[in-house]
C-alpha cells in the first residue's frame, strides 16, 4: 500500500473520530445569553461525559423528550437548590455567576427548587438557563438531568 493511501487513510479515521467526539451544534434562542450568543455554531464535546462528571458551572447540550437542550449546571447529586427571593442557593450558599444575563429568580414558572428547597438526586444535575427573560425550559420546569442524558459540554 503507498504511502498516500495510508495518509488518506489516516485522514479518513480522523475525520470520523472527530465527528464522533465533537460535534458543531447551532445555537437557537437567547437562552443563554451572554455566554452562548444565539444563531452562532458552537462546538459540543460529546466525548467528556464519558470521560469526567459533571460539575456546576458547565454548559452542556442534553437530551429531554426527543430534543436537544442547552443550559448551565449549577447543581450535582446530592446538592440542595432553592429559588427564593431574587436568588439561586445551592447548599444555603447564594449562586453568583458573572454569566447570567438576568435574575434566576425572575421566572417562576415551575415547580422544581421554586417553592421549597429540593435536593438533587445523586448522578443527577440541575440546569438553569442563563438568560431568564427567554422562557426557556431548564431544571425548574422538568426537574433534574440524569447525566447520562448529557450529549456533551459546549466550548
Amino acid at each position: 500500500m503507498s504511502k498516500s493511501f495510508k495518509l488518506i487513510g489516516l485522514a479518513i479515521l480522523a475525520l470520523a473520530v472527530l465527528g464522533f467526539c465533537f460535534r458543531p451544534h447551532r445555537i437557537s434562542g437567547d437562552c443563554m445569553e451572554p455566554a452562548i450568543v444565539d444563531g452562532k455554531q458552537y462546538f459540543v464535546n460529546k466525548l467528556s461525559p464519558y470521560l469526567r462528571n459533571p460539575k456546576a458551572g458547565d454548559i452542556v447540550v442534553f437530551s429531554h423528550e426527543g430534543k436537544d437542550w442547552i443550559s448551565r449546571i449549577i447543581a450535582t447529586g446530592k446538592d440542595r437548590v432553592e429559588i427564593k427571593e431574587g436568588s439561586v442557593l445551592v447548599n444555603d450558599a447564594v449562586k453568583e455567576s458573572s454569566n447570567v444575563k438576568r435574575n434566576w429568580s425572575n421566572w417562576s414558572f415551575g415547580t422544581y427548587a421554586i417553592d421549597e428547597p429540593f435536593k438533587v438526586p445523586q448522578k443527577h444535575v440541575y440546569v438553569l438557563s442563563d438568560n431568564l427573560d427567554s422562557k426557556h425550559d431548564d431544571s425548574r420546569v422538568f426537574g433534574p438531568i440524569h447525566n447520562s442524558l448529557i450529549v456533551g459540554y459546549v466550548w
